[in-house]
């Protein structure tokens, strides 16, 4: 099993998209770890997390209207890569996951 667990903040407010008869909401979670670098200087660092829940009853969704930016959240799932192209044609990768269980921490 792999599995990755996630705690941090909502860089914006979650989505919905219907795939078929199942519907997904998106969002991203932002994850700050504070280290020193070589020179002993303190630095803070941000990486993101895309999260995907995916659903196939309405009521299943109802949680979404929660989900907004700021927010804290845990999230717990099967962890996946997937590769994007920016607008200005760099191809770029980022960190996701396939959440089983999520909870809300504020």
């Amino acid at each position: 099993m792999f599995k990755l667990m996630v705690s941090g903040n909502l860089g914006s407010d979650a989505t919905i998209k219907e795939v078929g008869n199942n519907k997904v909401i998106n969002f991203d979670v932002a994850v700050s770890r504070t280290y020193k670098n070589s020179k002993g200087e303190k630095v803070e660092k941000t990486e993101w997390v895309r999260a995907d829940i995916w659903r196939s009853k309405e009521s299943d969704t109802k949680f979404v209207d929660y989900l907004k930016k700021g927010k804290k959240v845990l999230v717990e799932g099967e962890p996946y890569s997937s590769g994007y192209q920016t607008k200005t044609g760099d191809v770029q990768s980022a960190l996701c996951v396939r959440v089983k269980d999520f909870e809300f921490l504020n």
